[in-house]
């Protein structure tokens, strides 16, 4: 039987926020947009960073919004892992995980390149593929990068179990057919994932875990849960 857990990646396994609105208001001061709070930017993410910045700044201009995206990422680059950390027990849950033979993949509406090097510098191998938004595939909720990432690493698309924080990840969840568990100590609120529609929320690693347990000791070898 596949055992496959799928992850968010802001707000869920890494605390992003501090680096992620630094960021954005650098770029938003670059081109003479007012600042704005962390609580703002906190609201704003979810969508990858264009609609981030769209948000941010109530900009329609196509080329303005490409301008603030790459001062945005030319500084990220450089500052995205001054304060961002992974949240408590997310490094020991991700590690038994791997070592009982789960097959673990980060998706994120992050850009690629800075998907991939957060991955790596805070998880090392503990997860098996890295996805983030790329040009030519639609972002989450689309569920494009999911069966991308399903075909090229050779993995059924049912019985997936899918961990985010966001009523993004909630539709995402929703659109692949995979089975969600909310966390909710990332950028949205218990009730806020419930408003979202999530039925499964937990508050933290060892519940996630258990969770997780629990989903794959109740399904049948094709992954559908048991009746």
């Amino acid at each position: 039987m596949q055992k496959a857990v799928f992850f968010d990646l802001d707000g869920t396994v890494l605390d992003t926020l501090p680096d992620l609105a630094k960021s954005a208001n650098y770029a938003l001061k670059e081109l003479g947009y007012p600042t704005q709070s962390v609580e703002t930017v906190r609201m704003a993410i979810g969508h990858g960073i264009r609609n981030l910045l769209r948000e941010l700044m109530n900009c329609t201009d196509e080329e303005e919004l490409d301008r603030c995206r790459e001062i945005f990422k030319e500084y990220y680059d450089l500052h995205k892992a001054d304060t961002t950390k992974p949240f408590d027990g997310i490094l020991e849950l991700l590690s038994n995980l791997k070592q009982e033979g789960y097959k673990l993949v980060l998706i994120s509406n992050k850009y690629d390149g800075a998907t991939k090097d957060l991955a790596r510098k805070f998880f090392g191998n503990l997860f098996d593929w890295a996805y983030g938004s790329r040009d030519n595939v639609p972002a989450k909720p689309d569920r494009d990068l999911f069966d991308l990432a399903c075909k090229e690493n050779n993995l059924a698309t049912d019985g997936i179990i899918y961990v985010g924080d966001s009523e993004v990840d909630c539709e995402f969840a929703s659109n692949c057919d995979m089975t969600l568990i909310a966390v909710d100590w990332g950028f949205r609120t218990h009730a806020q994932l419930v408003e979202a529609g999530a039925k499964v929320i937990v508050s933290s690693s060892k519940e996630l875990y258990n969770k997780i347990k629990e989903i794959y000791c109740h399904s049948d070898p094709s992954g559908k849960s048991k009746q």
